[in-house]
């Protein structure tokens, strides 16, 4: 949390998600104990920058290995964003293309 929650608000100040250095990440890796909180160190900063610049687009995505790690990492956006502005939608390729297309544009 210490390193990634600055490096994404820092790069956000200026309009992008640009990393240190000038450079744009294109992923970040954090391979932490579970429960060390690995999963806010992306969420805050993403609600957070997402606050302030509310479209009606897809403005992050969040991929997961498996139904129930993407369940807890959406119950986890799901409550920070309680009471602001952004949406989240949870996508876990169990009904058809246009049905999850369809919830999408419905949120």
């Amino acid at each position: 949390q210490a390193e990634v929650i600055p490096a994404i608000l820092e790069g956000a100040q200026h309009g992008l998600l640009i990393g240190r250095g000038g450079h744009i990440p294109r992923d970040i890796c954090v391979s932490a104990p579970t429960g060390s909180g690995k999963t806010l160190s992306f969420v805050i900063p993403v609600i957070q920058v997402l606050m302030e610049r509310v479209v009606c687009e897809i403005r992050a995505l969040a991929v997961l290995p498996t139904k129930e790690l993407a369940q807890q990492v959406y119950k986890v956006f799901a409550s920070y964003a309680e009471g602001t502005p952004v949406k989240v939608v949870m996508l876990v390729g169990q009904r058809s293309f246009a049905a999850e297309r369809a919830s999408l544009l419905e949120q």
